[in-house]
């Protein structure tokens, strides 16, 4: 259902959009607005893990090719049981990863990817918090060989290096009370002189 509705957006997408994809973190983005003067479309699908969100995104045709890409995702890889700081997930993560973002830079030059949000207290028994700043790293990283862009707009938001989010941050869990802020820091970085500039 929801690959239905996305594609529809992708089909009826004004040229030069920006495309926001991922996970829930970036499906609550509200599009009701538009960012660097270009309108948005949200692709991004609550619930997914990296690997199952590279898969999703291949099936995925772009008419019309977006200026730029945001992309949140990695806060499904962090579930305890996968151990997501261990070797094996930590490689899995990367490979899917990698694949994706590959995906990415082939329908737009311009890549941005976020930081793992931070999570709630209350996830401590199903989220390893460290593997937040961890696969964040990993991220970073991944942008590094890959050629796009690593921004971390939650910064402000962390209670240091633990992963979890200050007091009142978090509303249930792994989500926000307001994104708004985030999505005004993705899109100062985006563009710093208000409006994104073609080539």
């Amino acid at each position: 259902m929801r690959f239905s509705i996305v594609q529809q957006y992708l089909d009826e997408a004004d040229p030069g959009f920006i495309l926001f994809a991922g996970d829930s973190n970036a499906e609550l983005h509200s599009t009701s607005g538009s960012m660097c003067g270009r309108t948005v479309a949200n692709v991004a699908t609550s619930g997914a893990t990296t690997q199952s969100y590279a898969d999703f995104f291949e099936k995925l045709s772009f008419p019309v090719r977006p200026r730029a890409a945001v992309l949140t995702i990695g806060t499904n890889d962090l579930n305890r049981k996968k151990d997501p700081r261990g070797a094996r997930s930590g490689a899995a993560f990367e490979t899917a990863l990698d694949a994706l973002l590959v995906r990415m830079r082939s329908i737009t030059e311009t890549v941005l990817v976020t930081a793992v949000p931070p999570v709630d207290h209350n996830t401590e028994r199903s989220i390893d918090p460290l593997a937040v700043g961890d696969y964040s790293k990993r991220i970073q990283a991944a942008c590094e060989r890959l050629g796009c862009r690593f921004i971390d707009p939650f910064a402000s938001l962390r209670e240091g290096d633990t992963g979890y989010g200050l007091a009142n941050v978090n509303q249930d869990g792994k989500h926000l009370k307001r994104y708004k802020p985030v999505f005004n820091a993705i899109g100062a970085s985006l563009c710093p002189d208000g409006r994104l500039q073609d080539h």
